[in-house]
C-alpha cells in the first residue's frame, strides 16, 4: 500500500509540475511577444504576424509550444537582406542575419548588436552590407522599439 501511495505522489508531483511549466510557459509567451504583434497584421492564428510596409517586411513568430524561443525579423522587400531577432529569457537577445548575394547564394551569420561576427569568417561580408544592416537594426527599433 505505501509503494502505491509513494507512486501516486510522485505522478500528481510531475503532473503538477508540468502544469505550473504550461502556465508559466503561456503566461510569458504572451506578455512578451504580444508586446510585438501591434501593427501587424495575423498570418497564422496566435502564431505569426506580417506587416509589408515601405518595402520592409515585419515578421513575428510566436515560440512554438513549451519553447522559450520565438523570434523578430525584418528584411527587405526583395529578400536581399534580412534581420532576425531572438529575444531572451534572460539576458541579452540574440541576432543574426540573411544576406543574399548577386550569385543568390544566401549567408546566415550570427552577429552582435554592435555588428561584430561570432565567426570571423563572414566579418568581410558585414562590412560590405553594414549599411543595409544598420537600417534594418533601424526599421526594427521603429517598429518594436529597443532590441
Amino acid at each position: 500500500m505505501r509503494k502505491k501511495k509513494k507512486m501516486i505522489i510522485i505522478l500528481a508531483t510531475i503532473f503538477s509540475m508540468f502544469i505550473v511549466y504550461n502556465l508559466f510557459w503561456y503566461a510569458w509567451m504572451n506578455v512578451k511577444y504580444s508586446n510585438y504583434t501591434g501593427e501587424l497584421n495575423e498570418f497564422i492564428p496566435n502564431r505569426s504576424y506580417v506587416l509589408s510596409q515601405n518595402a520592409y517586411l515585419y515578421n513575428v513568430k510566436f515560440p512554438d509550444y513549451l519553447s522559450l524561443v520565438g523570434n523578430l525579423a525584418v528584411s527587405t522587400e526583395d529578400n536581399k537582406y534580412a534581420l532576425i531577432i531572438w529575444p531572451s529569457f534572460i539576458g541579452d537577445n540574440k541576432y543574426g542575419v540573411q544576406i543574399t548575394d548577386e550569385n543568390k547564394q544566401t549567408y546566415s551569420i550570427i552577429i552582435n548588436r554592435d555588428l561584430s561576427v561570432i565567426d570571423e569568417a563572414h566579418k568581410n561580408l558585414i562590412e560590405q552590407n553594414k549599411e543595409q544592416i544598420e537600417t534594418l537594426f533601424i526599421k526594427a527599433k521603429d517598429m518594436w522599439g529597443e532590441i
